[in-house]
């Protein structure tokens, strides 16, 4: 009996790359995740077919490594996963996903790539040639409830960028969420940009609007424009940023870490 060889695809090939959601669930499983969720994640991070790959055998993928166009990020290409199905780990697809992505990005101009690690899967990465070049956090805290007279967090469009945000990620994120399901907030000693993640209120950016103001002070005001029993998670937040125990002091906790971890492309 033939045994079908495994290939290195472009991600056009697959037409949709919608269609790798059954997979990525497979890989690293549902969770709370909403319907939709993986189409809404390859808009958000500007996945494109032409810089990703799959891993297929005959008509089954056995893995992927998608890579996205961020304007924020200049030459870099950002990554938004890598994962291989279980049966097939162990026989070096992970890395020859992520060398033909690479070379697709070196061609389209791209210095460098660019994904994200959780702590486990670090050494990984080390091991494929990337450095780590930040250490990230996620904090989750919940909201504090209205007082009287205070309007809720509903959709709004966004102000304008400050030089100078607390925390952010990469604002088309933000941009590319849809608008029902974005917020841009003014509160007294500062603003936030938020996204909702299911129940949660993510915030991908901060920024304060004095010089005498501080994080706790700008998050205690945010989280009294949300109820009570809604979670409120800050994201990405540098593991060594000055205003990170002040947070941790005002209620928040860290509920995940993770790498940035960064390749450079050869010319």
């Amino acid at each position: 009996m033939r045994v079908a060889v495994t290939k290195i695809v472009g991600g056009e090939q697959l037409g949709e790359l919608s269609q790798l959601q059954a997979v990525a669930e497979s890989i690293f499983g549902r969770g709370q995740r909403q319907p939709g969720w993986f189409r809404r994640k390859l808009t958000r991070a500007g996945v494109e077919p032409g810089l990703s790959a799959v891993a297929m055998q005959g008509d089954e993928v056995q893995g992927y490594a998608l890579l996205g166009r961020v304007a924020s990020l200049g030459s870099i290409a950002r990554g938004a996963g890598v994962g291989v199905v279980e049966a097939a780990r162990g026989r070096g697809l992970g890395r020859a996903l992520i060398d033909f992505a690479s070379e697709r990005a070196r061609a389209a101009g791209f210095a460098s790539i660019q994904f994200l690690a959780e702590p486990e899967r670090l050494d990984w990465y080390l091991g494929q040639g990337f450095i780590s070049v930040d250490a990230q956090l996620s904090l989750l805290g919940f909201g504090l409830g209205r007082e009287q007279g205070e309007p809720p967090v509903t959709a709004a469009a966004g102000a304008r960028l400050g030089p100078a945000p607390l925390w952010s990620w990469f604002p088309e994120a933000w941009e590319r969420t849809p608008a029902n399901e974005r917020a841009q907030v003014e509160v007294e000693h500062g603003r936030a940009w938020l996204t909702r993640e299911g129940r949660a209120w993510l915030v991908h950016r901060a920024e304060l609007s004095a010089a005498g103001s501080s994080v706790s002070e700008l998050m205690l005001a945010l989280r009294r424009r949300i109820d009570v029993t809604t979670p409120v998670v800050v994201y990405p937040c540098s593991a060594d940023a000055a205003w990170l125990e002040a947070l941790l002091a005002s209620g928040f906790e860290v509920v995940q870490r993770s790498h940035v971890v960064r390749r450079s492309l050869p010319f």
